[in-house]
């Protein structure tokens, strides 16, 4: 999210003796930070089977933060975000966008995708991620149903085994309450929170039994927010 709340704090502070600096940071040779980012846990999604993205154009150590975007979708789709080119992926194909330096503080950026029509703005699932903060050079992301789900999403860090993926596999649109379905020419595109700061909204707490992994409402910090001293990461579409 874009305001870290005291739970995030709390949740990062007691994570903090783990870390060994990011990396390219002068403290990176374990790179065995994130153990305890999600509750202490790091295996609840061993038996996701998501693929490993294609990482060619990733290099972990070159000073450049990248992002991979995957589609595993059946159909062609668009993705868009934050000071990126947007570009189209066809099903199986990867695409990859540096976004920075490895060590340079990258604020509160967002990424999305989508099939067919553009249901726009706060319409869709979104991958965030604030990269290289002066908290221990954590990365910190998640996966946001905030506002909206309109593809299964998953956030992979690359070359960092230890650390957190976060996955949301299941397509929430087809069984989507009445009250969030959105349409484009009859075409159900989204599923759109009505009340983003209400946990117990029933869009909410349907997008929480449908994929924990994600934020369900604006506070939805202690369950969703995942830390990292990483480099490149991967965001898969359909995982």
């Amino acid at each position: 999210m874009t305001t870290r709340s005291l739970a995030v704090y709390l949740l990062l502070l007691s994570i903090a003796g783990c870390s060994n600096g990011n990396g390219g940071g002068e403290d990176a040779a374990d790179n065995d930070t994130g153990e305890e980012a999600k509750d202490g846990d790091t295996s609840h999604n061993e038996d996701t089977n998501v693929d490993p993205v294609d990482e060619a154009c990733a290099r972990d150590g070159d000073d450049k933060t990248t992002l991979v975007f995957s589609n595993r979708c059946d159909n062609e789709l668009t993705f868009e975000g934050s000071d990126i080119e947007s570009g189209t992926l066809e099903p199986g194909a990867s695409a990859c966008r540096h976004v920075g330096s490895a060590t340079e503080p990258i604020s509160s950026k967002r990424y999305w995708g989508y099939i067919g029509p553009d249901p726009g703005g706060e319409h869709h699932t979104l991958a965030e991620l604030t990269l290289n903060t002066d908290f221990y050079d954590f990365d910190w992301y998640n996966i946001s149903h905030v506002d909206a789900h309109n593809l299964p999403m998953a956030i992979l860090p690359l070359a960092m085994p230890d650390c957190p993926e976060l996955v949301c596999a299941a397509d929430l649109l087809s069984g989507c309450p009445e009250e969030g379905r959105f349409y484009i020419d009859d075409q159900l595109v989204s599923c759109v929170s009505p009340d983003r700061n209400n946990p117990d909204s029933v869009v909410a707490r349907y997008f929480e039994e449908g994929c924990s992994d994600a934020y369900s409402w604006s506070g939805d910090d202690a369950e969703s927010m995942a830390a990292c001293a990483g480099e490149d990461y991967g965001i898969v579409f359909c995982p």
